[in-house]
């Protein structure tokens, strides 16, 4: 703790007359006691007592600011405590977060790929139904057209043979 000092500042300084007792055992001024200087013991005693009162006062202050200084201290401790407890806080919600946020692009990415797959395949089976219907009305178009030329080779024949028959 550090050093009283009395309320006018006095301690540690030697008294000009070169006293250098302790503020309670050194003879008190005028001042101090109240007294209009008639130097009896009862108004030194007085004097002596205020002074005392007033030391022990500066030392209650003195107490006060060091217990506000420590009450001071602990707050900025509980402060610092609950600002780490509150960044851990947000440090393990932040990690959640990208975890949970890397679970839900896998599902989505599985999901986007089996129904991507799922839409590949049932576009590859339209286009097969389509590819086989093509074939078989390919096949039935080729025998139509076969069935016609052979059709026409026939006519083409009979009009030569007519033609010939009438040039002749």
């Amino acid at each position: 703790m550090p050093p009283a000092t009395t309320p006018r500042g006095g301690a540690g300084r030697v008294p000009p007359s070169g006293d250098a007792r302790s503020p309670a055992k050194r003879p008190r001024d005028s001042d101090d006691s109240g007294s209009d200087g008639d130097g009896d013991s009862d108004s030194d005693s007085d004097g002596g007592l205020v002074s005392d009162l007033k030391e022990i006062v500066c030392l209650l202050r003195l107490i006060k600011g060091g217990a506000n200084r420590d009450g001071q201290r602990m707050c900025e401790q509980i402060i610092a405590s609950v600002a780490a407890e509150i960044q851990t806080m947000l440090e393990e919600t932040q990690l959640k977060f990208e975890m949970e946020r890397q679970n839900l692009l896998k599902v989505l990415s599985n999901t986007s790929k089996e129904q991507c797959e799922n839409s590949l395949n049932e576009e590859y089976s339209k286009l097969q139904e389509t590819y086989d219907m093509f074939c078989r009305e390919k096949d039935a178009h080729m025998q139509t057209f076969r069935d016609l030329f052979s059709e026409v080779e026939v006519e083409k024949k009979k009009l030569l043979e007519q033609y010939e028959h009438h040039s002749k």
